[in-house]
């Protein structure tokens, strides 16, 4: 099988304790069943910590958040007990692995990078183009990427950003229908709502001058992360997803820039949801 992933994967570092975000708090963290047999059964007081910390819902393995949603390994200067204790290899998977994606398509795998981490969103913004690379080391853009899963007819990859009050808050109307991460997501999605006339007079000024290659690589990148619902719901809605997506983004960015920010929270409560995807992908296509 070939793997195939955008060209800075290589570059991704975890910034660890300087990340204003880190994903060690406020997320679900499951252990797979090889680690959990593996913390369960460590005889070290470590592995006392780690039995006291893991709860077993009688399908799954997960570390039990502190008061304050903090990953009970998680020190007072945000750094990972295990890995001081361990290191990395001892990780549980989901903790090794994210932000990482992988998803097969055609019998080839596609491995990126989520934008819900801080890292990975500077590195989407400061690569000079969207590059595809395989493990064989052929390099593609967006569109011979796009060639090469078989959507030949497929032009539509670069953004145009549509302002307007009636897109915006049907945009805002859609995101309103998915499952909120937080109190937070509903009270952005209500202010937004609420000034919508002003944003889409905003956006048609920034609309002259927004970095185009960046929005460019943004919906691109957000479309590639859901090649994988091509079978499901068919290129055109995966494209009009990545579409509705960055304009969500470029519509806050016009009246707050910084995008790396709004990209990093759109990841988080859609991109990591299956089920918000989901809801978004519906919407767009009713009749499927």
């Amino acid at each position: 099988m070939t793997s195939i992933y955008p060209s800075f994967y290589p570059q991704f570092r975890c910034k660890a304790h300087r990340c204003a975000h880190t994903c060690c708090m406020g997320w679900e963290i499951d252990i797979d069943p090889v680690t959990a047999r593996r913390y369960l059964s460590d005889p070290s007081p470590l592995g006392d910590r780690l039995r006291a910390a893991i709860t077993f819902d009688g399908d799954t393995y997960s570390f039990a958040l502190t008061e304050e949603e903090r990953c009970p390994f998680l020190d007072k200067d945000d750094l990972c007990d295990i890995i001081k204790a361990r290191g990395e290899d001892a990780l549980c998977d989901v903790c090794a692995l994210h932000p990482r994606f992988f998803e097969t398509v055609h019998d080839i795998e596609l491995c990126g990078l989520g934008l819900s981490c801080e890292a990975v969103c500077t590195l989407l913004t400061d690569a000079p183009a969207l590059r595809f690379v395989s493990d064989t080391g052929q390099a593609f853009d967006f569109a011979a990427l796009l060639d090469l899963l078989g959507c030949k007819t497929v032009t539509d990859f670069r953004f145009t950003p549509r302002p307007g009050a009636a897109y915006y808050a049907e945009i805002l109307t859609l995101m309103a229908k998915t499952e909120p991460i937080d109190d937070a997501w509903t009270q952005r999605l209500g202010q937004l709502s609420n000034m919508v006339q002003n944003i889409a007079a905003s956006a048609k000024a920034y609309a002259q001058t927004y970095d185009r290659a960046l929005f460019d690589r943004i919906y691109q990148y957000i479309t590639y992360r859901q090649i994988e619902n091509l079978d499901a719901y068919g290129m055109n809605a995966v494209l009009t997803y990545g579409r509705l997506c960055t304009e969500f983004i470029f519509l806050q960015d016009a009246i707050a820039p910084a995008t790396a920010a709004h990209m990093r929270r759109f990841s988080e409560q859609i991109e990591y949801s299956t089920e918000n995807v989901d809801i978004l992908m519906q919407k767009i296509t009713p009749d499927r």
